[in-house]
C-alpha cells in the first residue's frame, strides 16, 4: 500500500516514524502484497520487518515526478547500490531480494506475516525495557537520516514556536511595552 495518487496528502511525513511520529518503543512492521512508496519509508523507519514471500517493495516517486526525501535514509540501512536502485529506477524489490539486502528481517507464507510479526512484539516485551530503550536511542544517533526527516523535525518544531502561546505573550509585551509573564507553551 501507499499514498493515493488521486488525494495525495500534503503532510504525509507526520505519519513516518521517527519523523512525524516519535516512538520510544521498538517498531515491528508486518507487510503482504504491494508496499509502494511512503509505505517503503513507514518500513524502512521501522526496527524490525516480516514480509511474506509475495511481497513486493517499490519507490516509484522517480516515475511519478514527486518525493518528499524520506527515503534516502534507506541507503543508510541497506547497501548504498541496492538503495539507489531502488529509488532512482523505481523498479520492484522482490521480498526475497529485500531479505537478502536486510530491509526485511523474516520471509513468512502470506497470511503468517502478523503472527510472525507479533512473536518479534512477544519477544521485545520479554526483554528488558531499559536496554531496549538505550539501545534504539543509541543506534537512531548511529543510522543518520535523510536531510528531509532533519528538515521536516526542524519545520515542525518551528512551527510550533510560531503558534505558541509564549509568542502571543512576547510580541504583546512589545508592543504594549510592559515586562512578558512567558508561561512555556
Amino acid at each position: 500500500m501507499g499514498a493515493d495518487l488521486h488525494g495525495f496528502p500534503k503532510d504525509i511525513a507526520r505519519s513516518i516514524p521517527g519523523a512525524g511520529a516519535p516512538s520510544g518503543k521498538p517498531l515491528v512492521a508486518a507487510v503482504n502484497g504491494w508496499c509502494l512508496g511512503a509505505a517503503m519509508t513507514l518500513v524502512q523507519m521501522c526496527d524490525l520487518c516480516v514480509a511474506t514471500e509475495t511481497t513486493r517493495f517499490m519507490y516509484p516517486e522517480a516515475k511519478l515526478g514527486v518525493s518528499m526525501g524520506m527515503i534516502a535514509g534507506l541507503a543508510a540501512r541497506i547497501p548504498h547500490k541496492v538503495a539507489m536502485e531502488v529509488m532512482l529506477l523505481g523498479g520492484v524489490l522482490p521480498a526475497r531480494r529485500a531479505y537478502e539486502v536486510g530491509l526485511v528481517n523474516r520471509l513468512v507464507p502470506e497470511g503468517e506475516q502478523l503472527n510472525a510479526a507479533l512473536e518479534y512484539a512477544r519477544a521485545l516485551a520479554d526483554n528488558s525495557p531499559l536496554v531496549i530503550a538505550r539501545l534504539r536511542r543509541l543506534v537512531n544517533a548511529v543510522v543518520p537520516d535523510s536531510p528531509a526527516v532533519e528538515a521536516y523535525r526542524m519545520q515542525k518544531e518551528l512551527s510550533f514556536m510560531l503558534e505558541s502561546d509564549d509568542l502571543k505573550e512576547g510580541m504583546g509585551s512589545i508592543t504594549q511595552k510592559r515586562k512578558a509573564n512567558f508561561v512555556g507553551r
